[in-house]
């Protein structure tokens, strides 16, 4: 005999831990507000301290340090090599967005704290209970996206602080040393955030995948009635009710998605600027790191570059990866409902709701950043191309001061 526990994933028997250690490391850094799943309420004193704690943490980031790294600004940037100089210049602004970031970050979390937690944890805990008889089939997905991407992000962190490590041993500047790990905690800062955007957008797509198939099958019990049958008008109240919950739940799935959005699109907006300039960045490290080398010879910074850069994009194109297969299930859910056949005996209320959710799919309109853009595939390869534009401006700048050196 098999127990329960033997036939539950290993997600499944060990969801909370995970969900538990990133509640954790956000509180780290001062983000009392990312909890994934709450089990219980914080006692008021210990709550009150985590939000001071958080404040005094981000002002820190936000006040104190710049203030240090503009006093040692020349520290930081002072070389005999001009080359060497614009790379500094270069992982300068690559910071100042992360700065940015940051900045946009903590003022969001402070205003909308309590509406992060109302209308993004406890809606999505609230559906999770709504979809727990649903068909089990999409949690798999889920699964791997959720492992795929704690996996990725312990790497980059992993990787950077090897990067940190290799700098310390080569660089007698100790300020650039500071620097790289004021660099490190910015970007785990504001990547707390974006793993719990991300984690909110591959539930949302969870959602629509069982609703679609709640919804077809639901479609197939439509198409199977016949006229004729002394039961038929109570099979098409019991269908009609069923039918009025699932457009109630697409609405509150549409409404955790929109809600997202809104709260978090300029900490979005940032760090699409931010994997620009990373992006940017790296590349023109890597550049300068190979022009003092040969490929036979290249240095454990050069590798260390190379996986971060290699990470840094997977991280922000699986992001938009989801928003993109949440666009593609939205339309395999239309063409659920196209499919849905006249019901017999013209019954009004189930042929109602069928037209209501249909204009309710018609009318939506997918979340925007800030109004401009759409966060899917599209965004990832403008960004590439964008940051290899600049990069290309880079290297022009880099072969006239060598020619001048």
């Amino acid at each position: 005999m098999t127990s329960p526990d033997d036939e539950r994933s290993f997600w499944e028997r060990h969801e909370f831990k995970f969900y538990q250690y990133g509640h954790v490391y956000a509180l780290i850094y001062g983000q009392v507000v990312i909890d994934y799943v709450p089990q219980r309420a914080l006692r008021r004193g210990i709550k009150v301290l985590l939000i001071l704690y958080g404040h005094l943490f981000s002002l820190l980031l936000i006040v104190v340090l710049p203030g240090y790294f503009c006093y040692h600004f020349r520290t930081l940037t002072d070389t005999l090599d001009r080359r060497l100089q614009l790379l500094f210049y270069v992982s300068f602004a690559n910071t100042a967005i992360k700065y940015a970031t940051v900045i946009v970050t903590y003022v969001a979390n402070t205003v909308h704290f309590e509406a992060i937690n109302q209308r993004c944890t406890l809606q999505r805990m609230h559906l999770e209970r709504e979809f727990a008889d649903a068909p089990q089939e999409p949690k798999k997905p889920f699964e791997f996206l959720m492992y795929f991407k704690f996996c990725l992000i312990n790497l980059m962190m992993a990787v950077q602080v090897c990067g940190i490590f290799a700098q310390y041993g080569d660089s007698q500047n100790q300020v650039r040393v500071h620097f790289a790990i004021y660099a490190f905690v910015l970007w785990n800062y504001t990547e707390n955030m974006a793993d719990y955007c991300y984690w909110i957008n591959a539930s949302v797509l969870k959602y629509y995948r069982q609703f679609n198939l709640q919804l077809d099958s639901l479609r197939r019990e439509v198409n199977a009635l016949r006229p004729g049958g002394g039961m038929l008008l109570h099979r098409c109240c019991e269908l009609s009710d069923r039918l009025e919950e699932l457009r109630r739940r697409c609405r509150e799935i549409h409404g955790l998605q929109r809600e997202s959005f809104r709260m978090h699109q300029f900490q979005l907006i940032g760090l699409m600027l931010s994997t620009l300039i990373n992006n940017l960045t790296n590349f023109y490290t890597l550049f300068h790191m190979l022009a003092k080398q040969s490929l036979e010879e290249v240095s454990y910074p050069v590798v260390v570059g190379s996986v971060y850069a290699t990470g840094f994009y997977i991280d922000t194109y699986i992001v938009t990866l989801v928003n993109e297969h949440i666009k593609l299930e939205l339309e395999g859910v239309a063409l659920t409902v196209r499919r849905f056949a006249e019901p017999p005996a013209r019954d009004e209320r189930l042929t109602r709701e069928i037209e209501h959710l249909s204009l309710e799919l018609l009318n939506y309109q997918p979340p925007m950043l800030c109004g401009l853009l759409h966060l899917d595939r599209r965004l990832v390869y403008l960004i590439a191309v964008t940051a290899f534009s600049y990069f290309i401006t880079l290297v022009q700048f880099d072969l006239y001061l060598r020619k001048r050196s």
